[in-house]
């Protein structure tokens, strides 16, 4: 697991390795799972192996992720899904309209699976 400067891991977390783990037998090469820069898992989560959580992202309490996570996503559920956006200080945006919008006034839109500052 590679984990990056300023990431949250709440209690009880569980990482995985192995997408196959049988007793006594083991994979030549074990799954790698990278946390970006500044990215938050709440309690309980468990995240698989070989997933890449983004930087800023927030994945919810008790989620199962095995997805890799956009930068600033906000994920949550078993498994885990896409449900929000948030800002680099962790602040949900809200929607208006045609784009996100951030507690400053800062204008996003999403493409691709990307958040886009305008």
């Amino acid at each position: 697991i590679e984990i990056e400067d300023n990431v949250f891991i709440g209690p009880n977390v569980t990482f995985t390795n192995d997408l196959y783990p049988r007793s006594k037998i083991y994979p030549e090469k074990f799954q790698k799972t990278i946390i970006k820069k500044g990215a938050s898992i709440g309690a309980n989560a468990t995240i698989l192996g070989g997933t890449k959580i983004g930087s800023y992202a927030l994945i919810g309490a008790g989620s199962l992720v095995n997805i890799n996570v956009p930068d600033n996503a906000i994920v949550f559920g078993s498994p885990a899904r896409v449900m929000g956006w948030v800002d680099e200080k962790g602040r949900k945006l809200s929607w208006n309209n045609d784009c996100f919008i951030s507690a400053s006034g800062h204008r996003f839109i999403v493409e691709n699976n990307k958040l886009i500052k305008l």
